[in-house]
């Protein structure tokens, strides 16, 4: 898996910190957005992720830009 430039890595870290915040709270919890080493991740999962700002929270971002989510 490449790594991502900071500045890329930043960016899609805020986008998704604001789709995160528009979400319905239904959504939030129940949608599986990214799986990663086969553990699947709902938005609140995958905000933690983020704002611990972990290698996994990487891996979501990656992910949900290659999906064309963010």
């Amino acid at each position: 898996m490449r790594c991502m430039a900071g500045d890329d890595y930043t960016v899609l870290r805020l986008k998704f910190l604001k789709a995160f915040a528009n979400l319905p709270e239904k959504a939030k919890s129940e949608e599986v957005i990214a799986v990663v080493d086969e553990k699947p991740y709902t938005w609140v999962a995958a905000a933690i992720e983020m704002k611990s700002e972990s290698p996994t929270g990487k891996k979501i971002l990656k992910i949900l830009k290659e999906l064309g989510v963010l």
